[in-house]
């Protein structure tokens, strides 16, 4: 048995004729059949019906095509996978970005990301956590940029950065004078969060609900910058990423304690044929000083 008679298989399974399925493995005839009738008796099974015009697959023979199938896309990856071993990456890439990432992110390091990748096009679409994981199903985008999620753990994920959760309240909040704010603090207090379906959300509410403190149903936005703006009106307090805490008249940014974060990571399907090149990608991200000097600022 060998991959070059698996393949005769699955083109004979294609054309249901097998001169033609010959012709489009560039072999003759008799050696097409040849090989497929030792590959039958190797493996003790009829694969094809060979009695009427049209050769159609025996039940047997359907159920290890599936297989055969199989071990030729996997074949195929691995190929992939050692040609591409070491070489960055190259052309054109899609690759998807949670919102509540990307406006804070890319304007830091776009720039100077396509100066170090000069090989790549890279092409961002925001996307929302679940879009992102059935995007990459289908290979509508290559990768992406999102925060560490249980749903995760069917994909190849590479660590970027860790992020600190802030409250954000108004200027004239009574919680403004402190330097940092218990969640318990937040009780009572109108507590303003994203719409479903944003991870960070998810995210927020799970320590939210640990320390007893209510989320309000007032207003869901689907923007930070759409709850920041509500929160300078002291129409409510929010919890922002780090990144997104740029300086913004009458809004106070408060260290949240205990220390509550979020895990960035670049995301991508386990057999991605460029795996090496999204590793390259990650570490140049995390070791980047525009985000090392975000990340550990003062506010």
């Amino acid at each position: 048995m060998n991959l070059k008679d698996l393949e005769y298989v699955k083109a004979v399974a294609h054309f249901k004729h097998f001169r033609k399925a010959a012709d489009a493995c560039f072999v003759s005839q008799p050696t097409l059949s040849g090989q497929i009738k030792k590959l039958e008796q190797e493996l003790g099974v009829i694969l094809f019906d060979r009695s009427t015009k049209h050769v159609t697959l025996t039940t047997q023979g359907e159920r290890l095509l599936t297989q055969i199938t199989l071990i030729l896309e996997q074949t195929q990856i691995l190929k992939e996978l050692a040609a591409t071993s070491n070489q960055p990456l190259q052309g054109k890439l899609s690759i998807g970005i949670i919102p509540t990432i990307a406006p804070y992110l890319l304007p830091t390091l776009l720039t100077s990301m396509k100066a170090a990748f000069t090989q790549s096009q890279f092409s961002f679409i925001e996307m929302q956590t679940s879009t992102i994981l059935a995007a990459l199903d289908s290979g509508e985008v290559d990768f992406a940029i999102l925060a560490d999620v249980p749903e995760l753990k069917n994909y190849h994920t590479i660590n970027v950065y860790k992020e600190d959760f802030l409250v954000a309240v108004s200027a004239d909040n009574a919680l403004a004078v402190n330097k940092k704010v218990a969640l318990q603090d937040l009780q009572g207090s109108n507590l303003l969060m994203l719409s479903d379906g944003h991870c960070f959300k998810d995210q927020a509410q799970q320590f939210c609900f640990s320390a007893g403190v209510d989320v309000s149903s007032q207003y869901q936005g689907n923007s930070l910058e759409t709850l920041l703006a509500l929160v300078a009106m002291d129409d409510g307090v929010t919890f922002v990423p780090k990144l997104a805490a740029i300086l913004r008249e009458g809004i106070h940014y408060l260290p949240i304690f205990p220390n509550q974060q979020r895990n960035i990571v670049l995301a991508c399907r386990k057999h991605y044929p460029h795996l090496s090149g999204v590793e390259q990608l990650a570490d140049w991200l995390s070791a980047h000083d525009n985000l090392k000097v975000k990340l550990a600022q003062v506010l």
